[in-house]
């Protein structure tokens, strides 16, 4: 027994030494490089997916990928938002305000000692970093209206936002088909005559923006192979984002008489739904929404979950052009491939059809990491982990030093070990209105969330669910667990 753990350790070891130094046992050598990175993105995928056991979902690729990796089922981001979710994840700390954390530095003249992001620690590494759609909040990683800025500086050697007939990044985000766009309150397309948050155009894969990206992620990986230095390719797939537009031939994939309603389209007991739940302001004000802000009728509802079905099949196909390319090249041999999604959405859960809000179903999202001989590939990570943890966690891949005030912790022993132990907690934050600051920390069992009156600095609620016998959130019961309130209150504060 003794002699079997040990050697089960030493292969372990062996199998992830072996892609930090490059080495391949296929061609029995070790090699020179440094491992690459291939960071996918994907905007508001909750995880709905074939591989966290959604029977539903027509994703083969995304779940080929778990097969290959690992797959962790308990993955949260520190903001149900975009932008400071994305900001947590290249800086590494807990952004949970702002959509843009790099103002300041772009106006620096010369690099600061410090990283201002994962790429740049990897570009200061001999890395090329390259950034297709969108990686940070802004699509192509350029800012509007002349889209030559980075909104990242010191990062990318090369930052790209395919456009094709949509002309610019931010237009071909709101894509619609034959070079069409809108979305009422983003300023370089309002101006467009206003459409449904959903469209199922007879159109090829290219009809719409993310078969762009898929297209050239394709060809940065030939060009990056070429040049035969190591890598770090960031890809930001833009679906299944709103508006839920996608090929005729993703929707078909769906029989409309078989899409469901959302198990629990009502606020959870004892809580202020005010507090708590989102109005789906995104869907029915930021585009043309026949039943008015915030109504939606079970037949609405059906038809935008099938439209969320279509684009998460549409990204999924995307994704595994990319993922073909990197094999057929090879370059799979030696690259750590990580699969990340910004947030969940809720598709009627809680009264609620968007993100912004700090419950299971907007702040759990999907986390698939995959190096070569990974260890028991397939098995699952069941432990709480983080989007901040992938900072450490690339940059021990790669034998780089990261800064030491990160806020995460390496997933390092997760890859080794599926059943290496996560954290104790994981704190997601969302701000509701002007008013009240929301504060969430998932540990095991539980998620507690605390409001405050940003007004008064007084606590305005307090939310307690037990996902042992309450995994969808439904009742809140803060008010008859005092003890466990106050412990999780104390390690909520403690991990701010």
């Amino acid at each position: 027994m003794l002699q079997s753990t040990l050697l089960r350790r030493m292969t372990i070891g062996t199998a992830l030494i072996a892609f930090i130094v490059g080495y391949h046992p296929a061609r029995g050598e070790a090699a020179s490089k440094k491992p690459n990175v291939l960071l996918i993105c994907v905007d508001d995928l909750r995880p709905q997916l074939g591989c966290y056991g959604c029977r539903d979902m027509i994703s083969p690729n995304i779940d080929r990928l778990a097969a290959e990796g690992r797959r962790f089922t308990r993955h949260y981001v520190q903001v149900a938002a975009c932008g400071p979710s994305r900001c947590s994840l290249l800086t590494g700390r807990r952004v949970l305000r702002s959509w843009d954390c790099w103002a300041e530095d772009r106006r620096r003249k010369q690099e600061p000692e410090r990283p201002v992001s994962i790429a740049h620690l990897f570009r200061r590494g001999g890395y090329r970093t390259v950034c297709i759609g969108k990686v940070s909040h802004e699509p192509g990683g350029t800012m509007p209206p002349e889209y030559r800025v980075h909104q990242v500086p010191f990062s990318w050697d090369l930052a790209l936002g395919p456009s094709g007939e949509w002309n610019n990044p931010w237009r071909a985000f709101f894509a619609y088909s034959n070079g069409r766009a809108y979305n009422a309150v983003i300023r370089w397309v309002k101006q467009e005559p206003p459409r449904l948050p959903w469209e199922s155009a007879d159109v090829p894969d290219e009809g719409y923006a993310d078969g762009l990206i898929a297209r050239a992620g394709v060809a940065q990986l030939r060009d990056l192979k070429a040049r035969s230095g190591p890598f770090f390719l960031a890809v930001g797939f833009y679906k299944p984002h709103l508006p839920h537009n996608a090929p005729k031939k993703y929707w078909d994939l769906y029989d409309p008489e078989k899409i469901g309603l959302a198990p629990n389209p009502f606020p959870p007991k004892n809580v202020d739904p005010a507090i708590s739940c989102y109005p789906s302001l995104e869907l029915t004000t930021h585009y043309q929404w026949p039943p008015g802000a915030s109504h939606i009728p079970d037949v609405q509802a059906r038809n935008q979950r099938h439209a969320y079905f279509a684009c998460v099949s549409y990204v999924d196909a995307q994704i595994g052009k990319v993922l073909d390319e990197l094999k057929r090249l090879e370059l799979d041999r030696n690259t750590a491939v990580v699969l990340w999604a910004d947030h969940g959405w809720h598709l009627g859960e809680h009264t609620t059809f968007g993100k912004c809000t700090n419950f299971e179903i907007a702040t759990r999202s999907p986390l698939i990491i995959k190096i070569p001989e990974i260890p028991q590939p397939g098995k699952p990570a069941e432990g709480l982990v983080e989007s901040v943890d992938l900072y450490p966690t690339l940059a021990e891949l790669a034998g780089l030093q990261p800064p030491t005030d990160l806020a995460g912790s390496s997933l390092v022993p997760m890859l080794n070990d599926a059943d290496a132990p996560g954290k104790e907690g994981a704190m997601s934050c969302f701000f509701r209105g002007p008013h009240y600051a929301g504060t969430a920390l998932r540990t095991d069992r539980y998620r507690i969330v605390e409001w405050v009156n940003t007004r008064t600095n007084q606590p305005a609620q307090v939310e307690l669910y037990d996902h042992r016998t309450d995994p969808q959130e439904n009742e809140n019961i803060a008010g008859e667990n005092p003890e466990i309130v106050k412990r999780l209150l104390r390690q909520l504060h403690a991990t701010k």
